[in-house]
């Protein structure tokens, strides 16, 4: 179990393990992307008016669960040296921020409007209702307000008179810290990094030695950075000419990954080898309806069939692959090194099993790495255009960049493009 330092001076956040003056990870974290602090400061900018700009800064983003069926996605964001409060996606209103005492400290610092409490309730008082005079509610969802030495953040529960519920408190002095450098991020990280690093080299070349030597090792690359780090840390170990790279092209991948796959490939310097489909992805939509997540066809036509035929082919009996823990409660539970199921014969081996995804991110950016482009995009996993593992809000994103295919798709399947846009084909949501 991993946790998250902020070192103020150098504003970046720092891996650590152990509780201690600590945020704990208990579900994936990772740097948020463009796209993701570009939304985190426009829902501040609506509900309190003012514009934070982190476009240069380091904000992190922790998965938490969803309280509610019509909020699809939240995340916990830190950033700043503290906890800026809860970002979530409400499928009726978008995208919008439940902030912290912290960030209200540092709104109210850069001239957010807040009540003023001059006679604040005695003692503790989060939680507590207040009355705020002298105040308009108006159609606030959230309001701020300060004492003489705090900070705060209320609900309105009753915006005729102006009544709020609070729910948090942080001291008056907060602000925006200075602009970072991945330098300071690398090398305050270096140690973990490098610690975790070697852990998973050592793996690989066990695996190497014992099921592989003297032939090449596999790596499956989707384009992701999961599978683009295990890529790298095969590379580092076993040398390039000992290392091939497996793509899968299931006919409805983003141009943007299979460049970035060509161009990581190319940089690391190891034979890619592009696999296909028999089938058209387009036509076995058209004969079987749209996949689910209780029916990935997709998966088993489109990828599983060109790897497995590939693997016989060419006597691969194991290969390395990105999965990681923080994933999904599957992948938790998938053993470290075991034959695929869907892949009989062939043992998977998991060099970041353990890794959360900042980890991923750092130690790509301590090589020199690129990430794929669509992560900046607003997309948080790199997969087909259409895919039932999407979030609704990274397939309103994908239809916004791809609409010919989405339209395609609609006019194939008859859905009608709102209950399509809302993922009602997907199983997750009737």
């Amino acid at each position: 179990m991993y946790a998250l330092k902020w070192f103020v001076k150098q504003n970046v956040p720092v891996i650590v393990r152990g509780f201690s003056d600590a945020w704990r990870i208990k579900g994936d974290a990772w740097i948020a992307g463009l796209y993701e602090r570009s939304v985190l400061s426009e829902a501040i900018e609506r509900e309190f008016n003012i514009r934070l700009n982190f476009d240069r800064k380091y904000i992190v983003f922790h998965r938490v669960p969803s309280w509610a069926e019509k909020i699809d996605y939240v995340v916990e964001v830190f950033g700043e040296g503290a906890r800026l409060g809860l970002l979530y996606y409400d499928l009726e209103d978008k995208w919008k921020i439940i902030p912290s005492g912290a960030l209200a400290s540092i709104l109210i610092e850069h001239g957010a409007e807040g009540a003023e409490l001059t006679e604040p309730p005695k003692g503790y008082f989060k939680n507590k209702r207040i009355k705020l005079n002298e105040f308009d509610c108006g159609e606030k969802e959230y309001v701020l307000f300060k004492t003489r030495n705090y900070a705060g953040v209320g609900r309105v529960i009753d915006p005729v008179n102006c009544v709020i519920k609070v729910k948090d408190l942080a001291p008056l002095g907060f602000k925006l810290l200075d602009e970072p450098t991945e330098r300071d991020l690398i090398n305050h990280n270096e140690q973990f990094v490098e610690e975790a690093a070697e852990e998973a080299k050592s793996f690989i070349r066990s695996i190497y030695r014992e099921k592989v030597s003297p032939g090449k090792m596999h790596v499956s690359f989707s384009g992701g950075a999961d599978s683009a780090t295990v890529l790298s840390l095969a590379v580092e170990e076993l040398g390039s000419s000992r290392v091939v790279a497996v793509y899968t092209d299931t006919g409805l991948e983003y141009p943007e990954t299979q460049r970035y796959v060509e161009r990581t490939s190319s940089k690391l310097g190891v034979e890619l080898v592009v696999l296909k489909p028999s089938v058209s992805i387009i036509e076995e939509i058209r004969r079987r309806g749209l996949m689910n997540v209780e029916n990935r066809w997709c998966t088993a036509i489109l990828k599983l069939e060109p790897i497995k035929k590939y693997y016989k082919a060419n006597g691969v009996k194991v290969y390395l692959d990105g999965a990681r823990d923080y994933e999904s409660t599957l992948r938790a539970r998938t053993p470290r090194l075991s034959e695929n199921p869907s892949i009989p014969g062939v043992i998977r081996a998991l060099p970041i099993k353990k890794w959360p995804r900042i980890l991923v991110q750092i130690y790509l950016k301590s090589r020199s790495l690129e990430l794929n482009p669509l992560y900046d995009k607003g997309l948080s996993r790199i997969g087909c255009i259409i895919c039932p593992a999407m979030h609704i809000y990274e397939l309103d994103l994908s239809y916004q960049m791809y609409k010919s295919v989405h339209e395609e798709v609609l006019k194939i399947t008859g859905i009608k493009r709102e209950d399509y846009l809302l993922m009602k084909w997907s199983g997750k949501r009737s």
